[in-house]
């Protein structure tokens, strides 16, 4: 069942779940208000032809010119794994499914989605697949339907958090504008997509491969937007808190990067650069302990961060110029139902198995900006490499390649010609957590507790990866309270009345 019109699943979930049902009965509605029709339509047209016509009024908006553009500062936060659905699904305004999906298993078994029910890690799930090959079988044409068919999926990979389930993302989402069809940039797992997120491509790797000149220790060509920037008299810094993932560029890059403290101060100073890219930390993913939110990470440790990084933005003097975006880099093999679409791409492929134009499946995403529309839901079609886009209108700059060129500008959701609005709203501040160990899985290679473990292959904490880091003279340092949060003594204070 996609859209309530279609008349035997809207039966089906107004008799399971009628709060669902009355809900997407309702965003349906708006949806057709917001496109300029009645409300009688939303129950002639599908979910996709409406929000498509909600979203050319919404962007109908003008864009001041790149001079006239009053925004200098950008930060770019990139979580890790989560989808549209399983994180939002449940907000009003948005086009969101949670309750009354259902799938068939491998086994050919009907599945219902279900509520998490306060498991912020899932360890006792495997990781949802989510390579290059596993993201077609979960797309299956546009179908939507391939979530629990490929080899690793359980009923987590179709299982949803609510609003009150995470302390930070839905207040953040609800107070300023999230995207309902910011989709990853290709569907493929994580190392892909950040090359997207840093070049507007992945050099034509569809998985978590090194650069492939690795003996010579130099990484992927710099053509990416920091290098375009530089090269421009503009200042950009990635800020990490262990494993830097401007490695995969090599030696050039390690030199714009500094771990999370760094932020944090030129933040409160106001001398951020106009690009800072953010990343949580990595390290033993598989095992729980990370900060990035991929599985089996506490989801909760990962939004402390984002709450962190996003308070540190909205109380430094740069917020009033400035503007935030949430992403996460791909979907992590998590259930969504909108199909993805294709994009231009320098590696466009008609055969839908070696595409670099697919996109991947939506994700959750949010702008934190005096320019950002208040309790907005944007239906704007892009991927983040829109943020690129807009970044090359602002500065001038010409488009790093044919993906960048034609992506949607994001400064199309937002609003310059109210006046800006300055005073953040209030935000919750969720206490600073460690993650926790599962007790079912051994740490991954570079936990604080060792082991011989060897992890996933889309880790980033591989062997391969440290080998490679330590080739270029890095000397990895496993993250710690004092690296991710403003206040990490809150952290170890806790843990002493703990008896930690």
């Amino acid at each position: 069942m996609t859209d309530v019109p279609d008349p035997a699943g809207a039966e089906r979930l107004a008799f399971t779940d009628p709060d669902e049902y009355l809900r997407r009965r309702e965003f349906l509605q708006r949806a057709a208000l917001t496109a300029g029709l009645t409300t009688g339509v939303a129950g002639l047209l599908n979910a996709e032809t409406l929000v498509a016509e909600a979203a050319r009024r919404q962007t109908r908006r003008p864009i001041p010119s790149p001079r006239n553009l009053p925004i200098d500062t950008f930060v770019v936060l990139m979580m890790e794994n989560r989808s549209f659905d399983h994180y939002l699904g449940w907000m009003p305004e948005a086009d969101g499914r949670q309750a009354g999906l259902s799938y068939v298993n491998r086994a050919g078994q009907r599945q219902a989605t279900r509520p998490l029910s306060g498991d912020f890690q899932g360890c006792a799930h495997p990781d949802p697949d989510h390579s290059w090959d596993d993201g077609r079988v979960h797309v299956n044409n546009g179908r939507m339907d391939g979530y629990l068919r490929t080899k690793d999926n359980d009923e987590f990979a179709i299982s949803y958090y609510t609003e009150r389930d995470l302390p930070f993302l839905p207040a953040a989402g609800k107070a300023f504008t999230t995207y309902d069809r910011m989709f990853s940039n290709i569907l493929a797992s994580t190392f892909p997509n950040r090359e997207y997120m840093w070049a507007g491509e992945s050099y034509g790797l569809r998985d978590n491969s090194l650069p492939p000149n690795v003996g010579y220790r130099t990484g992927f060509p710099d053509n990416t937007i920091f290098n375009q920037l530089e090269k421009s008299g503009l200042s950009a810094r990635y800020f990490y808190n262990d494993i830097p993932v401007s490695a995969l560029w090599g030696a050039p890059q390690l030199a714009r990067s500094t771990l999370m403290p760094e932020y944090y101060s030129r933040a409160a100073a106001g001398t951020l650069p106009n690009l800072s890219f953010v990343d949580p930390s990595f390290a033993n993913e598989g095992g729980g302990t990370s900060g990035d939110e991929h599985p089996h990470g506490d989801v909760r440790v990962g939004q402390a961060f984002m709450a962190d990084v996003v308070h540190a933005f909205m109380q430094s003097p740069q917020f009033k110029r400035g503007a935030l975006f949430i992403v996460y880099d791909e979907w992590g093999g998590f259930f969504d139902h909108v199909r993805p679409p294709r994009m231009p791409d320098n590696r466009n492929s008609r055969d839908a198995a070696t595409d670099f134009g697919q996109t991947g499946i939506r994700i959750p995403s949010v702008v934190v900006s005096p320019y950002a529309l208040r309790g907005h839901v944007s239906h704007l079609t892009c991927t983040p490499v829109s943020i690129l886009k807009m970044i090359s209108y602002k500065f001038g700059l010409p488009p790093l390649n044919r993906r960048v060129a034609y992506s949607p500008n994001i400064a199309r959701s937002m609003d310059f010609e109210s006046r800006p609005r300055l005073t953040p709203p209030p935000l919750p501040d969720p206490p600073n957590i460690v993650g926790q160990q599962c007790a079912n899985r051994p740490p991954s290679l570079l936990s604080k507790s060792g082991g011989p473990a060897r992890p996933a292959p889309h880790d980033f904490a591989t062997d391969g990866y440290r080998n490679y880091m330590e080739a270029m003279g890095f000397r990895y340092r496993p993250a710690s309270p004092d690296t991710m949060f403003r206040q990490p003594s809150t952290v170890t204070q806790a843990h002493k009345r703990a008896g930690g």
